[in-house]
């Protein structure tokens, strides 16, 4: 069979959305259809009989209840309701009105997943395959009446490019099989437009045009285009004009710039103006060929070294991850009105930028940008390492295809460079398309040949910037990065402590291009359980279902609420701290958070203060958001958030204005308490804030001593004029001197503190340094990284902590009703302690959150009755003589046991307190002091016995240290020792590291030349090269860093190969993880 294919260059024929209604036929309603389980339909030529059942379009497989019924929970994601992969058949009648008799006919299919077939009266057409932009067919001329069009939909991957990418997965969207969108046929004459361009500038005003004009008329014609320019919203017209051109061929390259009046405002986020640029092609007789109306935006998007200029404007980026969350359909809104509610949202929260996490959204999104004023970022493909590999115990993480990176994948290589050309092809004009990248984190791909598919966009198009990739490495093309670490150079996110004295200055100032900071935040809320009802589409949350299960089962379902607030409040400090981090890092280009919304897919992140379909879980509002994020933002240098009433309170001022001009205020602070009562205020000198700038304005200081009780305080800084503050709490902590003698306070539930309660007395119980893997677990006051299941090494299992902030153990310690700083100074080595079994109505005192994927009832202050005595427990510190919070809290503890107000009423078995209140005795550490409590130390052949001789290695001979079960092995030519040093040595070695997944970290490894032999090598770490220069006599440490990717499979790889000298000596080695 002949396909019939054109040579108009489909891919790049875009059909406006503004086309003229006569000279459109939309295909909106039933369909008939079948599926093809079997792929029989191409060999027995369905094309050409009808199909039996119907189905609706625009519509899914999924949406009509086609495919597999599932039951149960798929792994870590939303289950479809309804699975179907492969072919399936798509057919109607279509009628050709007379008027369109020899005019050139198109089918649109706006969004298709993933390859379409069509044929029509039987004749196939050359199928195509764009999954982030339109199919649309050339018909050539079709006759007046009725015709037969089916089309033949294969959702199965057509190109190997894996099934974790946004643009074609089940993480999020899921991988459905259908037609989405627009789906419509178009007349044109036979001479059009084929995809006009639009290339504004803004001194002066101006824009260039540039089109191939079509002419299948078969003779020489004589054309005049005209334009005009009108307001979009006042449709007041603003400018026109024409052009004549001669038409001597088939194709007519056009290419001119036309200044526009001075009065035309330019588009940015702040002011997204925009215009209605309306095309006419007319014959020589002046009779309407084709016309089309753009919306475009007079803007120019160029970079400073640090800084991405808008309009020669220095902007910071305030954007947020799109990863396809649209649960009750399965794919992207395709309308222009869902995109503007979704966006106004961003906007609401104080956010001007998308990144489209390896995929491109559909036009509705382009239009609502411009319109909404928000920085767009497509991508189209997601490739690394662990794609390509088998992931042993993490099965979840094997990829379909384990499709290599680009530049090794000749099918992904052939999918990326059409999408490439496609996506800009189909968006290219939109003022919100301003940046792009290929995708992200390519970090197993050719940057090299990646680069050179980049260079002609870059070269012939500035209307936006260009990144090879969204982080990983930094090619010479790149005129931004998004990115979480620069090598050479170091980290660009986390965090820093209880303090906001800090910024990545060191990083960001070294670099030549902006950095914007790649995916910050990540951190996770307890569900709530009512939202599995909102459920209600193609995509189902029963793996919210069973977690809820385990919560009754461990009696924490009637807690639920109070767990998402509590997580929740932490989930918002964490974000301020990060957010503002960036925002006094002056040479910071912007951030991108992830994000806003709960992500479904990989082991259900859900990070988000906004569910998965865009409404707010009430955990904070745009207001209070929007103090630390927004155009202009006043931020506070704090040293610390604890203080002490006999020490000066000093902070710094820092303006951070990022809008359209300078101004003029008086930036003003005070500092009250929870009553509102003003302990001191003052005011800094009037003075102008430059637009790009994030400055330090100056300091102030206060003084505490008239503190007499603990107290939770309120600093605000703000500007006299503008309605514009934010906000910070610290906590004042007085001397305390308070022991209550009746009170047996302990650090071990032993014989002696079994007497006391035996005789009635009253035991403080700091049992931080009790418990075993049985009966407690480590808390952390910083929540886990995304997903518990998906980063399962991080030693961390806890999302927030829990307290009865009225109860009268803490009438002396103030606090929230969940974490805040003030818990982060007493928060080392605390422990939560597992009481399941305990009555469903115990409610702790303080109670650490389990991460809902375990669900268990745990108490860090407690109370119970044993015998007749009555046992108040606490796994925090409270013997720590110079933390203030320690001893503010044993002083609050105190005076409550003394009351009347302890009476714990619950008596657990006694056995079961010897056994939760063990104490186990810690090991010593051997390591030095910068490498103490690394999870790996080894001094390489250290504890060896044979000297001046090579010996085969083994892990004897090494002195070593390890913690959360990490174990290494070498393999190597064997050990040396001698007088002077010892190591692992070979021409070629490797040493492998099995790691808790998903940790991230620093790999040190000191290489040792201590007999000057030259010697250098060749370094390859989790796949990405590194040279060893020579490191004679003294030896070099070299440091590499562990990204959460690296150790998702549980192994890190160390290979070095000899490049010069007999052999390379490793001599230490250390792997250290960041803990924030």
């Amino acid at each position: 069979m002949k396909l019939l294919s054109f040579s108009i260059g489909v891919f790049f024929l875009i059909i406006s959305t503004y086309s003229f209604a006569q000279n459109k036929q939309m295909l909106d309603g039933t369909w008939r259809f079948s599926l093809d389980e079997k792929n029989r339909g191409l060999e027995e030529k369905w094309f050409d009989r009808d199909l039996a059942k119907t189905i609706q379009l625009p519509g899914t497989t999924d949406e009509a209840r086609y495919g597999t019924k599932t039951n149960g929970s798929d792994f870590g994601i939303l289950t479809r309701a309804y699975k179907y992969y492969g072919p399936a058949w798509y057919q109607r009648e279509i009628t050709v009105p007379t008027d369109w008799k020899g005019k050139q006919i198109f089918l649109n299919l706006e969004r298709v997943m993933w390859q379409s077939m069509l044929f029509v009266d039987g004749r196939q057409f050359a199928p195509q395959d764009a999954l982030n932009s339109p199919h649309l067919y050339a018909l050539g001329t079709l006759s007046p009446g009725k015709h037969r069009l089916t089309i033949r939909i294969n959702n199965d991957m057509i190109y190997n490019i894996g099934d974790k990418g946004h643009a074609y997965t089940e993480y999020t969207q899921s991988i459905w099989n259908g037609i989405v969108g627009k789906i419509e046929l178009i007349a044109k004459n036979p001479i059009h437009f084929f995809n006009p361009q639009v290339f504004t500038s803004i001194a002066p005003k101006a824009f260039q045009l540039k089109d191939t004009l079509q002419n299948n008329s078969g003779k020489k014609s004589s054309v005049t285009l005209t334009y005009s320019l009108q307001e979009r919203k006042s449709g007041n017209k603003l400018f026109h004009g024409k052009r004549k051109f001669t038409l001597s061929s088939a194709k007519q390259y056009i290419d001119f710039t036309e200044n526009v009046p001075d009065l035309v405002q330019l588009w940015d986020d702040i002011n997204p103006n925009l215009y209605t640029l309306t095309l006419r092609l007319l014959d020589d007789k002046d009779r309407e060929l084709e016309v089309k109306e753009m919306q475009i935006g007079f803007r120019e998007i160029s970079a400073s070294k640090s800084k991405i200029l808008v309009n020669k404007r220095p902007v910071f980026l305030r954007g947020n991850l799109d990863c396809v969350h649209f649960p009750l359909t399965g794919y992207p809104p395709m309308d222009v009105e869902e995109w503007e509610r979704i966006f106004r949202i961003y906007k609401a929260y104080g956010l001007n930028h998308v990144r489209f996490h390896s995929w491109c959204p559909p036009e509705a999104a382009f239009v609502a940008a411009d319109r909404i004023g928000l920085y767009l970022q497509p991508e189209v493909i997601w490739l690394d390492w662990w794609m390509a590999v088998d992931n042993p115990g993490r099965e979840e993480m094997n990829t379909k295809g384990k499709p290599k990176g680009l530049g090794h994948n000749a099918s992904a290589d052939s999918f990326a460079q059409k999408e490439i050309a496609t996506m800009l092809a189909s968006y290219g004009n939109h003022a919100s398309f301003t940046t792009m990248a290929i995708g992200n984190e390519l970090g197993n791909s050719d940057f090299d040949v990646m680069e050179s598919w980049l260079k002609p966009y870059k070269a012939k198009d500035s209307r936006r910037l260009y990144a090879v990739s969204s982080a990983r490495k930094i090619t010479a093309l790149d005129q931004f990065i998004a990115t979480h670490y620069i090598d050479k150079l170091g980290g660009t996110r986390g965090l820093r402590g209880a303090t906001t004295d800090w910024d990545f200055e060191k990083v960001y100032s070294q670099s030549n291009i902006p950095v914007i900071a790649h995916e910050i935040g990540q951190w996770p809320v307890y569900p709530r359980w009512d939202e599995i009802k909102k459920y209600t589409g193609v995509l189902k949350a029963r793996n919210l279902e069973l977690f809820r299960e385990q919560a009754r089962k461990n009696n924490l379902e009637s807690q639920n609420e109070a767990f998402v607030q509590a997580s929740g409040a932490l989930n918002q400090l964490m974000y301020k701290n990060e957010i503002e981090s960036f925002l006094r890092t002056p040479s910071a280009a912007g951030i991108q958070l992830l994000s806003m919304q709960d992500y479904q897919g990989q082991g259900e992140a859900l990070i988000g203060w906004l569910d998965a379909f865009y409404d707010s879980k009430g955990i904070t509002t745009p207001e209070k958001f929007k103090m630390h994020h927004d155009t202009t933002v006043m931020l506070l240098r704090l040293p610390k958030f604890v203080w002490k009433t006999d020490e000066p309170f000093q902070a710094k001022v820092q303006v951070a204005h990022y809008g359209k001009a300078d101004f003029q205020d008086q930036v003003y602070w005070k500092i009250y308490d929870e009553t509102a009562n003003v302990l001191s205020a003052g005011d800094f000198t009037n003075q102008t804030f430059q637009a790009g700038s994030s400055e330090i304005i100056g300091s102030f200081s206060s003084d505490f001593s008239k503190v007499k009780r603990a107290t939770k305080l309120t600093v605000e800084v703000g500007l006299k004029d503008r309605p514009i503050k934010n906000r910070w709490e610290i906590w004042v902590y007085p001397p305390v001197n308070v022991h209550e003698k009746e009170v047996y306070i302990t650090e071990r539930f032993d014989a002696t503190a079994e007497q006391v309660l035996h005789a009635g007395g009253k035991v403080l119980l700091d049992a931080s340094d009790l418990g075993n893997v049985k009966t407690a677990d480590m808390i952390s006051f910083y929540p886990l990284y995304w997903s518990l299941t998906f980063f399962p090494g991080q030693g961390i299992n806890t999302i927030g902590l829990l307290l009865r902030d009225k109860h009268p153990a803490f009438k002396e310690f103030p606090t929230d009703a969940h974490s805040n700083w003030q818990w982060q100074a007493i928060y080392k080595g605390a422990k939560g302690f597992y009481i399941n079994n305990f009555p469903a109505i115990y409610r702790p005192i303080a109670q650490p959150i389990d991460d809902f994927h375990r669900n268990n009832k745990l108490a860090s202050i407690f109370e119970l009755k044993v015998g007749k005595g009555k046992l108040l427990v606490t796994g925090f510190n409270i013997q720590d003589k110079k933390n203030p919070v320690s001893q503010q809290l044993k002083a609050s503890l105190e005076k409550y046991m003394v009351s009347d107000d302890f009476s714990p009423d619950y008596e657990p078995n006694l056995d079961s307190l010897r056994k939760m209140f063990v104490f186990v005795e810690p090991l010593k550490s051997v390591a030095p002091k910068a490498f103490k409590n690394s999870l790996l130390y080894v001094e390489a052949g250290k504890k060896s016995q044979a000297t001046d001789r090579n010996v085969d290695w083994s892990p004897v001979m090494d002195l070593s240290e390890a913690s959360k079960s990490t174990t290494y092995s070498v393999k190597a030519e064997g050990v040396w020792k001698d007088e002077v040093s010892s190591a692992w040595q070979g021409k070629q070695m490797e040493v492998t590291m099995h790691v808790p997944q998903g940790m991230i970290g620093t790999f040190y490894v000191f290489f040792h030349d201590w007999n000057n032999l030259g010697r250098q090598a060749d370094i390859e770490f989790e796949g990405r090269p590194y040279t060893l220069g020579r490191h004679d006599k003294e030896g070099q440490w070299i440091k590499l860093h562990v990204m959460r990717e690296d150790s998702n499979d549980g192994v890190l790889k160390l290979k070095v190969n000899t490049s010069k000298g007999p052999n390379i000596m490793i001599s230490k080695i250390a792997l250290k993880e960041e803990v924030d």
